[in-house]
């Protein structure tokens, strides 16, 4: 081979590799900042970070909050409204509103893709105040299942799931700490809307109680949802349904255990309260007890935090769900003093909601950021679904099982479901160990 040719050859060689170096180069430079970009970015732990904190906890604080509101709207329901609907009829306004306001998180994801997630923070503030607004007007039992239901749990099941999905852009020391304290924000908000809404039924009309209510959830999620930002470039996965996720072992053994946790959870709250009137309590006195619990079961979750890289997420949730199980069926159950109801109660604030916060840690300690805001639609599917089939169902055995006098078939079901919860928890904490 001649010299000339020799000399060309490696000139060609010598092209080939500098565009393939620009190629290379470019095509890292459209999957991750520039260097310079990344001096930009904001820090995370500090600064704006507890802007986002703040935020995502007045958006839980409404949002869930609300929920436990309507138990006051459900008793004007039943005692005022609608004294001549059966019972199981008038539940599904609380049911759609608690599985649309869980399950719905799973159109988030592809909604935030399409177009951020302060527009749909935004997009779920205005939604949910129209269902509100909507219930305010509303005389029977199908328009509320739309309105207080529907339109209402769909809109706050997007402000939940940027709420959850924000944090996790922001923070990383501090992260568990910042999931924790917003996920108390329901608990929190019960305690003040709670009463709030007590006080507007009575001294008002039922309208008027909507209408306060559309209005402070609107002010506080709209101005909550326009400080929200991402840190970086954020975008989620388009898919309503990721079948990956669907297929990932992690994924199923969460959802499994969402689905049972609610199932069981669902009993204590919708009975243990009418079960104490039961015992000679005034209904009063119940409700107190109530906003007692939701307190204790927001300071438990900020608590949990301390603890969690210590002693494990999932070894938390194991001992907690185990403990409510328990205590479900060996305090709760044959208890027959106000005593007993009262430590099973209290027992129960600080165990059984263990998860609500544990669980969008888990996940965002687990999946890239991208994918946050599908596992956590996935979760709270899965405990959307267990309340629409678990709460009729729990009617239907109180109704025709129990006679609407005994509790012992619904308690024995809630314990149970509590224990197998520990199931999909050891296979969990397996799946996440040969992971590490």
């Amino acid at each position: 081979m001649s010299s000339e040719n020799k000399n060309e050859i490696e000139l060609k060689n010598r092209h080939e590799n500098v565009q393939t170096e620009k190629y290379e180069d470019e095509t890292l430079e459209i999957e991750a900042p520039k260097n310079e970009d990344r001096e930009k970015e904001p820090p995370l732990d500090e600064g704006y970070a507890w802007v986002i904190l703040v935020a995502s906890f007045f958006n839980f604080f409404f949002s869930f909050g609300n929920i436990f509101s309507f138990g006051v709207f459900q008793t004007y329901y039943l005692k005022t409204m609608f004294v001549n609907e059966p019972a199981n009829k008038i539940a599904w306004i609380s049911t759609m509103s608690n599985a649309l306001t869980t399950a719905g998180g799973i159109f988030a994801a592809p909604i935030i893709r399409k177009i951020g997630l302060r527009n749909a923070g935004l997009l779920g503030s205005i939604i949910g105040t129209i269902g509100l607004i909507g219930a305010s007007f509303s005389t029977k039992i199908w328009q509320l299942i739309i309105t207080q239901g529907i339109i209402y749990g769909f809109g706050a099941a997007i402000v939940v799931n940027v709420s959850l999905v924000v944090p996790s852009l922001w923070f990383n020391k501090y992260r568990s700490f910042a999931l924790s304290l917003i996920s108390s924000g329901g608990g929190i908000g019960s305690l003040i809307l709670v009463p709030t809404v007590t006080a507007c039924v009575g001294n008002l009309t039922i309208g008027w109680a909507f209408r306060i209510l559309a209005a402070a959830y609107f002010v506080s999620t709209f101005v909550g949802s326009l400080l929200v930002k991402p840190r970086t470039t954020f975008k989620p996965g388009g898919k309503l349904l990721d079948f990956s996720l669907i297929k990932d072992p992690v994924t199923i053994m969460i959802c499994i255990n969402g689905f049972f946790l609610s199932a069981g959870y669902n009993i204590p709250t919708l009975y243990f309260p009418a079960s104490l009137v039961d015992l000679g309590k005034t209904r009063s006195y119940a409700t107190n007890l109530i906003m007692l619990f939701t307190g204790l079961s927001a300071l438990s979750r900020i608590i949990i935090a301390t603890f969690n890289k210590r002693l494990g997420p999932i070894n938390i949730l194991f001992v907690a769900h185990l403990i409510t199980g328990v205590i479900m069926l060996t305090m709760w159950l044959p208890g027959k003093t106000f005593s007993i109801y009262l430590a099973f109660y209290i027992i129960l604030a600080t165990t059984s909601t263990v998860f609500f916060t544990l669980g969008p840690i888990i996940i965002a300690s687990y999946y890239p950021n991208e994918r946050i805001s599908q596992a956590n639609g996935m979760s709270y599917l899965a405990s959307g679904f267990s309340t629409i089939i678990s709460v009729p169902t729990a009617g239907v055995v109180f109704d025709k099982v129990g006679k609407r006098t005994n509790y012992h078939p619904l308690i024995i079901m809630g314990g149970i479901f509590y224990l197998i919860t520990l199931v999909p928890l050891f296979f969990l904490r397996r799946l996440l160990n040969k992971k590490n």
